[in-house]
């Protein structure tokens, strides 16, 4: 998906995959933070993600792949886990020759509010 312009746009990759399976919202609450390519290893790329990491649970690297920060390594771990499930939900679903209907925007809502999620926009 980091090679699709579609989901580099700010927030869309966090709302496609926040409604896919409520467990998103919980796991990366704040949702995913883009970071455009840059070379492997480089200041420019470790710069990038550094400022997303501030505002976002998991940032994806165009062409690259994932960083998540947690309280433990297991919590990192968790929350790529969880929106690599999703992504491949959504993934499959295209696969199948159809667009996914995911949540709407009121389920996701919900579940914030059952669960007293943080209320950040995909952004």
């Amino acid at each position: 998906m980091s090679h699709i312009k579609r989901f580099l746009r700010p927030g869309e990759m966090t709302r496609v995959l926040w409604s896919m399976i409520p467990e998103t919202l919980a796991f990366a609450p704040l949702g995913i933070g883009i970071v455009p390519y840059a070379l492997p290893g480089s200041m420019e790329l470790a710069d990038a993600t550094l400022e997303q990491i501030k505002h976002h649970d998991v940032v994806l690297w165009e062409k690259h792949g994932t960083v998540a920060v947690g309280q433990d390594i297991m919590d990192a771990f968790d929350q790529t886990d969880v929106l690599c499930k999703a992504a491949n939900i959504y993934m499959c679903a295209r696969a199948m020759g159809s667009e996914p209907d995911g949540m709407t925007d009121a389920a996701m809502q919900e579940v914030q509010e059952v669960f007293r999620l943080p209320k950040k926009r995909p952004c």
